[in-house]
């Protein structure tokens, strides 16, 4: 993908993008899953991380029974971090990743979906994480570390080069996803264009914006290696998610909303996504995107993923 804008770490090049919102049931797992599968279906090399210890996006390409027989146990991000956590670095990320069958036999293209499953239990891997760096002379050093573990590991030998790494975060600032944010180049926040929702938009943005300062400062104390560069994502856009149309477009009451978070000064996708208990649902045929289903109810829903797609690239790769 030489014609995108690339981030160069130790010769590797490829976009890291974090999904996040502080708010849970915004569609941050559904975005992430459909946005990962279209830019796979143009020939991209996707990796999709699945971080939320609820699964949802593991279990939206993974039967729970089949999860439970083939990935539970040693193929999951939970593996990882608890050789994060031990000190044991024999497992790297590329020794957990899987090719969702499905999902790949439906691209159109050379492009390639790949996914790191998560675990039920990974908030206890937090929670472990969090006490490593609870107390002790070492503390800015171990959390130091701890938040660029991430980053590290999609470094390391042993993960296939992928052109885009997708990361649905769990809706909290905790360890686990502080490590993603700084492992980013981008973050896409997914939100319904409510109260609750829009609330903590600013919130989580302040919150990632001082995550990154006191890393960096940290890296001047306590990196290893010259090469270390400045952490320093941004926010690709905000994409408005299950938006009530009304003469095709939203609503007054979402309109409102969705100004509120212009007037913040984020870059908001030009594209909302309009609301589709089908595409929402928890129950939706399992291993196949939207966005590479031949039959879906509402054509239009598929069309937003796509051109919501498009509006991202053209962020990361502007005229």
């Amino acid at each position: 993908m030489a014609d995108y804008r690339s981030q160069v770490w130790g010769g590797t090049s490829m976009y890291v993008v974090s999904v996040i919102n502080y708010k849970g049931g915004v569609g941050k797992t559904t975005v992430t899953a459909n946005l990962g599968a279209e830019l796979a279906n143009r020939g991209m090399k996707v990796l999709l991380i699945d971080l939320d210890p609820q699964a949802s996006l593991t279990f939206g390409f993974y039967d729970p029974d089949d999860w439970r027989e083939r990935l539970r146990d040693s193929r999951t991000i939970k593996r990882w971090y608890d050789g994060l956590r031990e000190g044991d670095t024999a497992i790297t990320l590329g020794d957990l990743v899987v090719s969702p069958g499905p999902a790949n036999t439906r691209l159109s293209g050379a492009g390639r979906l790949d996914l790191i499953a998560s675990h039920l239990q990974l908030v206890d891997i937090d929670l472990a994480l969090a006490r490593s760096v609870a107390g002790g002379e070492e503390y800015d050093a171990e959390l130091f570390r701890v938040r660029g573990s991430l980053a590290e590991g999609l470094l390391a030998d042993g993960l296939e080069p992928y052109d885009m790494v997708l990361i649905d975060c769990p809706p909290n600032f905790n360890v686990v996803t502080q490590s993603a944010i700084i492992a980013s180049d981008h973050l896409v926040i997914p939100a319904k264009a409510d109260y609750l929702s829009t609330l903590g938009i600013d919130y989580l943005h302040g919150n990632v914006r001082e995550l990154v300062e006191q890393y960096n400062a940290d890296a001047r104390r306590f990196a290893t290696v010259r090469r270390h560069q400045k952490v320093a994502p941004g926010v690709a856009g905000v994409v408005f998610t299950m938006i009530q149309l009304l003469a095709q477009r939203p609503i007054a009451t979402h309109q409102g909303y969705m100004d509120q978070v212009r007037n913040l000064g984020l870059p908001v996708f030009p594209t909302a996504l309009r609301e589709n208990v089908t595409l929402y649902a928890t129950n939706t045929p399992r291993g196949v995107p939207v966005v590479l289903r031949d039959r879906v109810t509402v054509p239009a829903v598929r069309a937003e993923l796509r051109q919501l797609a498009t509006e991202f690239l053209d962020h990361l790769q502007p005229a």
